[in-house]
């Protein structure tokens, strides 16, 4: 990548020609993370942080600047130098000196995908990639040299159109590119699998290596933001990403998934539950009467269910989902059929395995309307904020509630709760400021600077529609 010139990084066909990369494959990383094993340390969580692991930690930032446009098409350019300094300091309040040689360290930005005109390396869209180089400057400080990203199932095209590389190739920092085009493509010494207890849908999960190695050390950095499936897209969903392409379409509807996953070559039988079809249809009428906040309101986020029933639910369904033409006829009656609870049921199934060793979410640049950006719509917003701790659930309550939102009524959070994996009411949340290295506990909840940063469901309809749960 060092190699090309600007003006071949630009060309979308030469950025289409590499396979993974533009960074590197799973195979390739591996390599380097055990070339680099034997003069690794690998850092600790600090310890006032590590004894409260249902805590969250706030740490506020200073960045000044001011975006070169006015609107959805400006850009926080200066702030560059700002985000690589404060991402260095933030990781210097979190993170402390290990005493144990070896292993690696894997960092999981949020980088999804960044449509045309989102182009600039502080978009936010992303978690910031000067953020993210700073922690690993900071670290790399502390003897935790052998560090790498990644992030999938986006493509490498599309994290260098994002400015991932401009910050990482300046910053020395490597990033794997996780988005092979087809299951097929992995090879099983790239994966590592898990098995989900309790879970509605997933009895398996495979991990893209190094995540779920053994001596491996993550740090999970989302950003702040808002998106169509989940509404607020924080640390949960940001795991998402470590999971393979075919498995890792966690928001796959309802109706389509055991097709996708024939489609995909994936063993269904050995890795999905038959029945899962009838577990989260229980789950979905159970939150509907329990009435789960605009829970029908967006059929094209949702589907429609009345329509289901109409076209007689279960009965006909399990009929046809093996003949292609009436099934197709089908979904297109229904819509993306209980989505959301197909997300978030895969998403928490996710995040009830994999525990990173740290949660960061990146807020220094928030982002209203949609998570994609799509036609304009959302706007990135200066916010300088960083929410911290070991539980994402928790984590994400409390970013949810800065974004102008009730954690309360979130529908991933609301289910994080209902299956005992975290609390959703920031009255029952313990929170700390970290200020000057100092830990004081958050007193009082006016204390907290809220930035509104709303959803948009319509679209072109409504371009100025914000919705805040």
């Amino acid at each position: 990548m060092a190699g090309l010139s600007a003006y071949d990084t630009v060309l979308p066909n030469n950025g289409y020609a590499f396979s993974t990369s533009g960074g590197i494959g799973i195979e390739e990383g591996l390599y380097y993370l055990e070339r680099g094993k034997e003069k690794n340390i690998i850092p600790e969580v600090r310890p006032e942080i590590r004894n409260n692991p249902r805590a969250v930690f706030l740490i506020e930032t200073y960045v000044e600047a001011k975006k070169d446009k006015v609107g959805y098409d400006g850009y926080y350019k200066e702030a560059v130098p700002q985000l690589q300094a404060e991402g260095k300091r933030i990781a210097s309040e979190l993170f402390v000196k290990g005493s144990t040689r070896g292993g690696s360290t894997f960092i999981k930005p949020n980088f999804t995908y960044v449509p045309e005109h989102r182009n600039h390396r502080t978009n936010g869209v992303y978690s910031s990639p000067d953020f993210i180089v700073g922690v690993s400057r900071y670290l790399t400080e502390i003897g935790n040299s052998n560090i790498i990203c990644g992030e999938g199932p986006t493509n490498a095209w599309n994290h260098r159109h994002g400015g991932v590389y401009e910050a990482f190739d300046a910053g020395n920092l490597n990033m794997i590119e996780m988005g092979y085009s087809e299951f097929a493509h992995y090879d099983k010494n790239e994966l590592n699998w898990f098995r989900i207890p309790d879970s509605l849908i997933s009895k398996n999960i495979p991990y893209c290596r190094p995540v779920g190695d053994r001596d491996n050390f993550l740090i999970n950095i989302a950003t702040l933001k808002v998106h169509e499936t989940s509404i607020t897209t924080l640390s949960v969903k940001n795991l998402q990403g470590c999971v393979p392409k075919g498995f890792g379409q966690f928001c796959t509807p309802w109706l389509d998934t055991e097709a996708r996953a024939y489609r995909d070559g994936i063993d269904f039988n050995k890795n999905f539950h038959r029945d899962y079809y009838q577990r989260v249809e229980s789950q979905f009428l159970q939150h509907r009467a329990a009435g789960f906040k605009r829970w029908e309101d967006s059929v094209d986020n949702n589907g429609s269910y009345k329509k289901y029933e109409e076209l007689g639910g279960w009965n006909t369904f399990n009929k046809l989902k093996l003949n292609s033409r009436e099934y197709d006829e089908f979904m297109n009656e229904v819509g993306p059929l209980m989505r959301q609870e197909m997300w978030l049921q895969r998403g928490l199934d996710c995040a009830s395995v994999l525990k990173p060793h740290m949660n960061i979410i990146e807020g220094i640049i928030g982002l209203d309307g949609t998570a994609l950006n799509n036609s304009k719509i959302g706007e990135d917003q200066l916010c300088n904020i960083i929410i911290a701790g070991l539980s994402a659930c928790e984590v994400d309550a409390v970013g949810s509630y800065i974004m102008g939102h009730d954690p309360r009524e979130l529908w991933y959070t609301r289910v994080a709760k209902e299956r005992g994996m975290g609390e959703c009411d920031i009255n029952t949340i313990d929170m700390y400021w970290i200020r000057n290295g100092e830990i004081v506990p958050v007193k009082n909840h006016s204390e907290i600077k809220r930035h509104p940063l709303g959803l948009n469901w319509a679209l072109q309809a409504d371009p100025e529609q914000r919705l805040f749960w």
